[in-house]
Formats: structure tokens, sequence, C-alpha cells
């Protein structure tokens, strides 16, 4: 278990000490840098420490305890190598700029990294609204923050002749489900994969958004290079493949959506236009065509009504 951690002798010494073993340091050898061999692992891994005596003994420090060093390093690390990651490919980038001129100036950069985050949300809907003929698209539910939360793809106001997305399962819980509801409904293809190797996003063959990270908190990388957009487009095309084809309009026993079902208990609750907009990340003319094919549905006149009908039928 924790061979990744210190060598397997290290490991026996620390089952030893967890064990009562008292293991006695010569007095000149009490000190960190004076230790050797798996005293010297446990030590640096925070497994171990030095109790003062005479002799000086190694102690082991407990199981739990010992999981929250370990866990803080491991933090550290991850960190650390997200920001090693950023910086590589910054400057393989700036080579990459340096080297690719014309006439003495410099042609468009073919990958740039973004790592402020209202820039790479920014980035995400530009990518997304500027897709004049195809959007293909991969979406998990990680994300990094508040505003990253699963929503509805801004393309839905304008969809481009091919939208195609590869959503993770996660999306067909009642908590996200009007997501791919609305997907399906502003005219996108849907399907559905348990295992998705990241988020993606590919608008027209001529620009690729890939992230740092799972999440993105890291920051994204936008490419602009034919051979890795054409090496993107064919990786989604093999997801696409191997992934599960989603109904084009799978509706309740009750007729409604799951996206307006959604919206209906959010109406039950009194929530205005405005609130269910900002609470599923859709315009608030999504909201309204909803709310309108709701009361059709339910032949009433007002949200009230609808909603006191809705409750006798045990819709909410």
């Amino acid at each position: 278990m924790l061979d990744n951690l210190v060598s397997r002798r290290a490991f026996e010494l620390y089952q030893r000490l967890l064990a009562g073993e008292h293991h006695m340091l010569k007095a000149c050898s009490s000190t960190p840098e004076k230790l050797d061999g798996a005293a010297r692992e446990l030590l640096d891994a925070g497994l171990a420490r030095v109790q003062d005596g005479t002799p000086p003994l190694l102690v082991s420090v407990a199981p739990a305890l010992a999981a929250q060093t370990v866990l803080g390093q491991m933090s550290a690390r991850i960190s650390s190598w997200q920001d090693e990651t950023a910086s590589i490919v910054r400057q393989l980038i700036r080579l990459q700029r340096d080297a690719l001129r014309v006439g003495g100036y410099p042609i468009q950069e073919l990958a740039e990294v973004v790592t402020d985050p209202t820039q790479v949300l920014s980035l995400v809907d530009d990518i997304q609204l500027g897709a004049r003929h195809e959007l293909l698209s991969l979406d998990t539910t990680a994300s990094a923050g508040s505003a990253c939360h699963p929503r509805v793809s801004p393309a839905i106001e304008h969809p481009p002749p091919v939208w195609r997305t590869v959503f993770s399962t996660d999306f067909t819980t009642p908590e996200f489900s009007w997501v791919i509801d609305s997907t399906l409904t502003g005219g996108g293809a849907v399907r559905i994969s348990a295992g998705l190797p990241m988020k993606l996003l590919i608008a027209d063959r001529a620009r690729a958004l890939v992230p740092l990270d799972e999440s993105g908190s890291a920051g994204v990388v936008l490419f602009r290079s034919p051979t890795v957009i054409g090496a993107l487009a064919e990786l989604f095309q093999s997801l696409w493949e191997r992934a599960t084809p989603y109904p084009p309009e799978r509706e309740r026993p009750d007729g409604l959506t799951p996206y307006q079902r959604h919206v209906l208990s959010l109406l039950a609750t009194g929530c205005k236009d405005e609130e269910i907009a900002a609470r599923t990340h859709v315009s608030i003319r999504t909201v309204r065509r909803n709310v309108a094919a709701i009361l059709d549905h339910l032949g009433m006149a007002t949200r009230f009504a609808a909603g006191v009908q809705a409750a006798k039928r045990g819709w909410i």
C-alpha cells in the first residue's frame, strides 16, 4: 500500500514500530540528517519521529495523523505538477511562436494557454457560440467552481448544423438530466459514455479547447493547429462511436420533459423566471418558452393554477 511512499524495508520497520517495538538510536544519530536507511525514510515521509531520551527512540506516528501529513504532501505535489505542466506548455508555445515567422512577422499562435478563470469561461462560451458548421463536445460534471457547474451550451440559441455531445453518465441523474434534455430540444445529438478522459470542445475543426486538468481549474489550452485538432477530432469520433445513443426526445409519463419538470418544481417554490434562468444556466427566453409549454400542457392560464394542478396530479 505504501510502496510508492517508502521502501519495503522501511514499511516493515513501520509495522514493527506500530506493534510496539522499541527502535533505539545512537545518540549521535538522533538528528534527521544523521539518520540513514529505513529510519530516515520513515522520518522524511512523516511516518515516524525521534523521541528524546537516553538512548533516543524512533517511534511511529499514528496512521491517522500520518495520513494527514501524506495527503498534504501529495496535494502539494499535485499543485506543483499542475504549475509545472502549465509552465512547460507555455515554454513550448513560446518556442513555437518564435520559430514560426513569415517575412519576419510571427504567424497566429497554434496553441495558447489560458489560466485566468474569467478568461477561461469567456473562451468556453466564445468557442461554442462561434461554431458555424460543426460543434463537437465531451462533457463531464467535473467543475472548477460554481461558475463552471454543468450548464446548457450557449450554442442552443443558434446551433450549428452538426452539434454532437458525448455526456458522462452523471448527466443522466435527476440533478443534471435537464441539461441533456435541453441540448436535445435545441437540436443537438447526444450520446452517453461511462468513462470520458476529459472535457473537450472542437469548433469547425478550426479551434479546440482542452483543460489542463480534469475540472479545468488549472486552465485550458486553445489549439489552432490542424494536426492537433485532427487528432482530437479522431478521439472524439472514437468515443462517439462507442458511446450509447440517447433518445432524441424522451418524455415522462406526465408528458413533460425532464427540464420542464425541473422548472415546474422551481415554480412551485416561488422562483421567478430570472432566478430559474440563473439556477439552470439558460436564457430567460428559454425559461419562458418552457413555462408556456407547461401551462399549455396543463391547460392552465396562471403559474399558481399550474402549481395547484401539478400538486393534485402528484407531479411535485
